[in-house]
């Protein structure tokens, strides 16, 4: 069975906070915290960096879809959650992709085949709270099996409309977490649709390559239908994964989205490089943040979730003026 143990050292925690290292030691100190060492440094897991950082955000749901496989979208949505509940934020994954890769990659594929799945919590078989797996302090995972075949099926036969069932179905669930992340399939069905008009922010995933980047034009074209048909401003990123500098082909397509007037607005800062860290510590049946060696997989997701909390907290600034 899987067992991960993904960690973010004082230093690190540190740098986010601007202060210095030892300065997170003392505050650890006078608080009684948990910390733990490894390679002559200190770590700390979810518990303790969620007291020692103590955010100040909004709760931000994610749907991260683009309509291409193998662009990389649940290993990203997999680091990116690890790593933001690392920061001591509360995070929810829900897996909608009948593939199950995101459940599989959490290690909780053996405990969903005795768990509801999204089928059975639009059926109304079972409450979203009996759903609920957690797979690490601060992180819990809604999974999927390959039950999930039959969802768009099954919305489309009983109309089910998109637009509010997933806020219906999690309505007590989504309050408990800072967090939601949506893996979605790469198709452009019910259920894909319903996360979109459920997320505050969409994320597509971008290869430096033709086939993806035709990809990022049918979901353009798609979010404006869901537009249309809703009356919904849908707030759509891109980011751009694998990239390497060393080739043209890399610098080619992001020099080409930056001109883009359609997509250059909608680039995220953040950019994910290609690096083979990712599948040699899948090989592992580890994450990226279980070795505390430094890395650019690690860098990069950590800018990553960086951004994303910032977007957290201008969601929250704008939450709080709107009120």
């Amino acid at each position: 069975m899987m067992e991960i143990d993904p960690k973010i050292t004082a230093a690190e925690i540190a740098l986010y906070l601007k202060m210095t290292v030892q300065a997170i030691h003392n505050k650890v100190k006078s608080k009684g915290l948990k910390v733990k060492k490894a390679q002559n440094k200190a770590y700390f897991g979810h518990e303790t960096a969620r007291v020692i950082i103590n955010h100040n955000v909004n709760q931000l749901k994610i749907a991260i879809s683009v309509v291409k496989g193998g662009v990389g979208k649940t290993t990203l949505a997999e680091a990116l959650a690890i790593r933001v509940a690392l920061y001591g934020l509360r995070v929810l994954c829900i897996d909608v992709d009948q593939q199950a890769n995101l459940t599989k990659g959490l290690g909780m594929d053996e405990k969903a085949k005795h768990c509801p799945v999204m089928i059975d919590l639009i059926e109304g078989k079972a409450k979203a709270e009996e759903a609920i797996l957690q797979v690490m302090p601060g992180l819990d995972l809604i999974p999927s099996r390959l039950d999930n075949v039959t969802l768009d099926g099954y919305m489309m036969i009983n109309r089910v409309n998109p637009e509010k069932i997933f806020n219906k179905i999690f309505e007590d669930v989504f309050k408990n977490y800072d967090l939601v992340i949506f893996d979605c399939p790469p198709t452009l069905g019910s259920t894909v649709c319903a996360a979109m008009l459920c997320a505050d922010v969409v994320i597509s995933p971008l290869n430096p390559d033709v086939y993806s980047y035709e990809g990022i034009q049918i979901m353009d074209k798609e979010i404006k239908n869901i537009r249309e048909q809703f009356s919904k401003d849908i707030n759509w990123k891109i980011l751009l994964n694998k990239f390497d500098s060393r080739t043209i082909l890399s610098t080619g397509y992001i020099s080409q989205l930056m001109q883009d007037p359609a997509y250059a607005s909608r680039l995220l800062d953040s950019v994910i490089r290609t690096s083979q860290e990712f599948p040699n510590m899948k090989q592992k049946e580890k994450t990226i943040f279980d070795s505390l060696k430094k890395s650019t997989a690690k860098e990069d997701i950590d800018a990553l979730a960086k951004e994303i909390i910032e977007i957290m907290k201008i969601h929250s600034k704008t939450t709080q003026a709107a009120k």
